[in-house]
């Protein structure tokens, strides 16, 4: 879940999901050396496989491109959905007020009632890791809590 954008905390209104330590984990991951640089790339592509389906489901559809075009796919610092060779699935997932296209983010519909399971995954991970490489924890010596 990278970035200030792309989830929504309540219908209808921009927000974030803002996983405590995730950068700092990161950070001390790709520190450890090459071997921990990938460490939480599992982790972005399940989070994003657990949206995939209910996104496909409620895609817009005139001709099934853009459902079928669908993809979980993950970097080092956050998983996505992505739209291979569906070169309109950004106007339609955001709109384009200049061409009178309204937005349908339904990849945000698709992650709003799965956000309570993503956020666990990342928190489960991350305490994986944390245990592992003795990495981080809070002032009071809390493992990371999710949003």
């Amino acid at each position: 879940m990278a970035g200030t954008f792309g989830y929504r905390l309540e219908k209808g209104s921009p927000g974030q999901v803002k996983i405590e330590g995730l950068r700092e984990v990161n950070k001390a991951l790709r520190d450890l050396g090459d071997d921990t640089k990938n460490a939480m790339k599992e982790t972005h592509l399940e989070a994003a496989r657990m949206v995939l389906p209910e996104a496909v489901r409620i895609a817009p559809f005139r001709t099934g491109n853009l459902a079928r075009s669908l993809t979980a796919t993950a970097t080092r610092t956050g998983g996505r959905i992505t739209a291979k060779a569906t070169p309109y699935a950004g106007p339609i997932h955001f709109g384009w007020p200049a061409r009178r296209i309204k937005p349908q983010p339904f990849v945000y519909e698709a992650l709003d009632p799965r956000r309570d399971e993503v956020v666990d995954v990342y928190v489960k991970r991350l305490n994986e890791l944390i245990e592992k490489y003795g990495i981080a924890s809070d002032k009071a010596g809390n493992v990371f809590g999710g949003n």
